[in-house]
């Protein structure tokens, strides 16, 4: 389906449309001199939250650095299991990996009490457990 893009003065707007002008998945790219918005939601949403592609990207980074630790906790339970390293390197290490559990439980529980502060000013007002 072809995107087609429609120009004013100071606005560009694409889109994917279907043959009979209607958006077939919701995605648009709106563009002023000031801002530039990509709109990933489906037509039957009612409900959207914009954030700033700043923010989005701190998120992101904040869940890859988390599954980087959490996936290198998971290799020192590994070598701890086989008896790969000594016990007093392994009490060590777990001394370590405690540490840094708690220094990423306390940055994504920050994060996530930003998310659901957004959250609440919306219809799916209904916090995350903690």
């Amino acid at each position: 389906m072809p995107n087609s893009i429609r120009t004013t003065s100071n606005t560009t707007t694409t889109a994917n449309q279907t043959p009979n002008g209607v958006h077939d998945d919701g995605l648009s790219i709106v563009q002023n001199k000031h801002r530039k918005v990509i709109d990933l939601t489906s037509p039957d949403d009612d409900e959207v939250i914009l954030i700033s592609a700043f923010d989005l990207r701190d998120i992101a980074c904040d869940i890859d650095s988390a599954a980087t630790v959490i996936s290198d906790i998971g290799k020192l339970l590994g070598l701890i299991h086989y008896e790969k390293i000594d016990t007093h390197t392994a009490i060590s290490m777990a001394r370590l990996t405690h540490d840094t559990t708690e220094t990423w439980v306390n940055l994504l529980q920050a994060q996530l009490d930003s998310i659901n502060d957004t959250l609440a000013m919306t219809a799916y007002a209904k916090e995350v457990e903690k």
